[in-house]
Formats: structure tokens, sequence, C-alpha cells
């Protein structure tokens, strides 16, 4: 339960601090126009729901700690990458947005299935509701961060690096579970 709830507040830290900052972030740091930045929020949105659809099809596929292991590999990827974003960067800004809306979708797409694995499906809507404090306290603190983060630096990239390094022990979270805490499963 511990690891679990874990990596889902280390998963969706990023997706929530980059969705609640993506238009202030595209316009201060890529020199977006208002309406381009809100286009930048819609792809996100887009590759968000892509990653919940997609997650779930891998995930019946690969099993979900592997699904959820390749999600924190891209994200911090797309993270460490955006700390290269400047003005005038809009195309790998827009990838790494991208890859941080898809993999939040996707935790978010495998999350409530995951837990009925682990705790059975008798009572899953109490048990995820249960597992949903990670995302409470993710939405808490990953947005708050980066507002905080910005202030008092003037920069972004700080906030990416955190995220980054949360994705990486999300990443050794699920590894660990899948090592030593999985039930026989994919």
């Amino acid at each position: 339960f511990y690891i679990m709830i874990v990596v889902l507040l280390f998963g969706a830290f990023a997706g929530l601090m980059i969705t609640s900052q993506a238009s202030p972030i595209a316009q201060n740091l890529i020199g977006m126009d208002p309406q381009n930045a809100a286009l930048a929020v819609s792809i996100l949105a887009l590759f968000n729901t892509a990653g919940r659809i997609a997650s779930g099809t891998l995930s019946d596929k690969i099993g979900t700690p592997n699904t959820l292991a390749i999600t924190f590999t891209l994200s911090a990827a797309a993270l460490l990458l955006m700390t290269q974003c400047q003005t005038g960067s809009s195309a790998l800004f827009l990838l790494c947005i991208s890859l941080v809306g898809f993999g939040f979708g996707s935790i978010m797409g495998v999350y409530p299935g995951f837990t009925a694995q682990q705790f059975g499906s008798a009572h899953n809507s109490v048990n995820y509701g249960i597992m949903f404090i990670g995302f409470a306290l993710a939405g808490a603190i990953g947005p708050t961060m980066m507002g905080q983060i910005r202030g008092i630096t003037g920069q972004y990239q700080p906030a990416f690096l955190i995220s980054a390094g949360l994705n990486l022990l999300g990443l050794g979270a699920i590894l660990c579970f899948k090592k030593r805490l999985s039930p026989v499963r994919k």
C-alpha cells in the first residue's frame, strides 16, 4: 500500500505541476502569446487523454508495473529536457509537455485497475479512494512548489529538476514493488 501511494504521488506530481502552470510557462519561459499558450494547454490535454487509453492497452499486454516504469522513464526524460527550454523553443516545449501529459494520463488511467489487482475488486471504490490520497498530496504540493520556486528563483527549471528526480524515485519505487511485493502477475 505505502509503495503504491508513493508511486501515485510521484506519478501525479509532474502532471499536476505542469498542467497547472502550462500557460504561464509557455508565455514566460517560451515567449508564446496567450492564444498559442492556450493551444499548448490543449495539446497537453489531448496527450493526457491519449495516455489514459494507450496505457490501459499496454498494461494489459506487459503488466501495470512495467507500464508505470516506462511512464516514469518518459516523464523524467521530458522534465529533464524541459530544463533546456527557452524563449523560442516552442517545438521542444510542446514535445515535453506532451510527454508529461501522456505520462500523467497513463498513471491516472491504470491506477484504479492496479489498485483492484493488488487489493481485490470487492471494495475497489473505497480502496482507490484511499489510494487517491497520493493524488491529492501531489495536487497540493506540485503546483504550490512550482509557484514558490518560480517566485524565489525567477525560473521554472529547478522545479522541472525536482519533478524529474521524483519521477526517478517513482521509477525506483515501482521497480522495488515489482521485485518484492507484487503477486505473481506480469
